[in-house]
């Protein structure tokens, strides 16, 4: 649906027609008007979080200079980009334990060996167990 917006010189807005799309049409002829396409999130009752970018005639929120849907899609995009990070992070820790597990069984199989001997040479000079 459309809707003619009225902004102020700070791009706040301060006028909407959004009763149908024939009014807003011919409101947008007035000068000073814009003819915008709504979206779900707007209301009147929350306008003063909205403006309209100027590139695309879009209604976007103040903070962000986006669109409902854009602001989504990079959260997505950040979402996935720390998700992806904390996996990377996560086989990274994985494989250092798998080496240090390897590492440990390496070093037990070297030593042990010394340690039978040296227990063995123990008993042999009447040492003990």
């Amino acid at each position: 649906m459309k809707i003619a917006i009225k902004l102020d010189e700070n791009r706040n807005i301060v006028g909407i027609n959004n009763t149908n799309d024939f009014a807003a049409e011919a409101q947008s002829k007035i000068k000073g008007w814009l003819l915008v396409e709504s979206d779900p999130a707007f209301s009147v009752e929350n306008k003063e979080f909205w403006t309209v970018r100027k590139s695309d005639n879009a209604l976007v929120h103040i903070s962000t200079g986006m669109t409902p849907d854009e602001e989504k899609s990079h959260t997505d995009a950040l979402l996935g980009k720390n998700v992806g990070e904390a996996l990377a992070k996560a086989q990274t820790a994985d494989t250092k334990a798998e080496n240090a597990v390897t590492s440990a069984a390496q070093l037990g199989k070297l030593i042990a060996p010394l340690l039978a001997t040296q227990a063995s040479s123990n008993t042999d000079d009447g040492g003990t167990k």
